[in-house]
């Protein structure tokens, strides 16, 4: 099987670095969001914690 050359090398970087970036970037978010909810629902089902409570708390973690 023959080697990629360098230009295409140089190609293939270029279109998979935003794809791995983003990849990246949306395992980290789905990681935040089970860790918020793991901490947010069992006091919403409990009853310690309302909705607008927990509305407010993820407004204040998550600077816009």
């Amino acid at each position: 099987m023959p080697a990629a050359s360098p230009e295409q090398l140089d190609a293939y970087g270029c279109q998979a670095e935003p794809l791995v970036a983003k990849l990246v970037a949306n395992a980290k978010e789905s990681r935040t969001l089970a860790e918020l909810r793991d901490a947010l629902l069992p006091k919403l089902i409990s009853g310690e914690l309302r909705v607008r409570d927990a509305e407010a708390a993820v407004d204040v973690a998550e600077p816009m």
